[in-house]
């Protein structure tokens, strides 16, 4: 599915569908996060670890609104995000996207853990999440 469907399907809207990674909702915020920058073992995704040459995305417009949500994620909903997943090749082309949805993933969760408001480096780990 395109990128901005896969928004959708989780409930969320895109401002810049060109520049944006992450979007935001009353009840939510969802980040976009790169297969290929995922290790899809552990089920984390650590920037600082993960993610290609710093310098080629921290002064991106994307990067400083996902660090706005980011920071909206651990004020107001305990680190908790919806997550869409990207298939295709950072600084390439989206490819492919999809969203993740608990009842497909044994109610796993992605969690934000880590966030520096500086150069926007973040770690999200999925974690099991129980309603409540």
């Amino acid at each position: 599915m395109q990128f901005v469907e896969a928004f959708k399907v989780l409930g969320y809207e895109l401002g810049n569908q060109r520049q944006d990674w992450s979007s935001a909702k009353a009840d939510g915020i969802c980040l976009s996060l790169w297969t290929k920058e995922t290790d899809s073992a552990a089920l984390v995704m650590d920037t600082r670890v993960h993610a290609g040459d710093h310098s080629l995305w921290a002064g991106k417009a994307g990067n400083k609104k996902r660090i706005e949500h980011a920071r909206r994620a651990l004020n107001e909903f305990d680190g908790w995000v919806d997550v869409v997943k990207i298939d295709g090749d950072p600084g390439v082309g989206y490819g492919t996207a999809s969203p993740w949805l608990l009842a497909e993933r044994k109610n796993m969760r992605w969690r934000l853990v880590y966030l520096d408001d500086l150069s926007g480096h973040l770690r999200l780990e999925a974690q099991e999440w129980i309603a409540g």
